[in-house]
């Protein structure tokens, strides 16, 4: 339950980007924080400044309800949780100039060359600040690698749309228990802040609606399964493949498993094939809500295609 009262499913959304001022019930400054960890931060900061709606992003659930707890505990009413990757939260789910500022603590640097390109801030990141912020809104990172830090500020540089002051080393209360730690150890802790001073143009793929398919073919649905298992394409940037077929014990439907790729961002969802008084159609299944992105939309149209070719099979 207390989940439930701060957690926030996107997909559900008719629209993309959603009207913060609904989910909040008001209308006031709006500020994010990409992985907040067990939300030490999230919840001092948003009990500090009620005047602020805070949105935190994070993967893991485990965090989330230790998250909720701490919200809880101190009555909080301006904050929400997104469980969703924050690159792409950041980019689909706030318009252009709407955030006033953008919190990172702690991320996981990658320091492995082999693995630079899951590190947060690259130039696509960059530019989805430059974007999502407001005119002299603020993008904060802060971290115990002087490199990630280093490497983060030329790539904010590079979009020519912030003034970038550090990475400094920060003295001061440490504001997480990473923080903590790593000053416990004697580690330099070091912030980064990059103002916007000029906008920048992104593309969001999160939009539309979905789509479905009426076939003008018979089927049968055991033969459904040999036909689109391990359909796949591949393209620059996305992919998608139907992993495998549950066929329904009575009745005339078939869900597919699909997982699909936009760029670095992946989900799992199902397709139905099945038959009503107006024939077979191909759709996503309910029990599953993936964002509507172009590789999601291409998996439920090849199936149909894929089925429509074969023809009465």
């Amino acid at each position: 339950m207390l989940i439930s009262k701060y957690l926030v499913e996107p997909r559900l959304f008719a629209t993309l980007p959603p009207d913060w001022r609904w989910v909040f019930g008001r209308e006031a400054p709006l500020e994010v924080e990409i992985g907040f960890g067990n939300g030490e931060f999230l919840a001092e900061v948003a009990s500090r400044h009620p005047e602020n709606n805070y949105v935190g992003f994070e993967l893991t659930l485990t965090c989330i309800e230790k998250a909720a707890r701490k919200f809880h505990a101190a009555g909080l009413t301006n904050v929400r949780m997104v469980r969703l990757d924050g690159r792409f939260g950041l980019r689909e789910l706030f318009p252009d100039a709407s955030v006033r500022r953008v919190i990172v603590n702690f991320p996981c640097p990658w320091p492995k060359a082999r693995h630079a390109e899951r590190r947060l801030v690259n130039e696509e990141f960059a530019r989805t600040l430059a974007a999502v912020l407001e005119p002299g809104g603020a993008f904060e990172l802060t971290t115990d690698a002087l490199f990630f830090a280093e490497e983060a500020k030329g790539n904010l540089e590079a979009t020519g749309c912030f003034d970038v002051q550090g990475p400094r080393e920060i003295q001061g209360e440490p504001r997480t228990r990473y923080e903590r730690k790593w000053r416990s150890q004697g580690r330099a802790i070091y912030r980064l802040v990059a103002e916007k001073a000029a906008p920048a143009k992104i593309e969001r793929i999160a939009e539309g609606r979905m789509p479905h398919v009426r076939l003008k073919t018979a089927l049968d649905k055991e033969d459904i399964p040999k036909v689109v298992v391990g359909l796949k394409e591949v393209w620059p940037r996305g992919a998608f493949v139907v992993k495998e077929a549950f066929v329904a014990p009575v009745g005339d439907e078939v869900l597919l498993r699909a997982f699909a790729t936009d760029g670095d961002f992946s989900q799992h969802f199902f397709i139905s094939v099945s038959k009503d008084r107006k024939g077979w159609i191909v759709q996503l299944d309910s029990a599953t809500v993936p964002f509507r992105t172009p590789a999601v939309k291409r998996a439920v149209y090849a199936v149909a295609e894929h089925l429509q070719k074969e023809g009465n099979i």
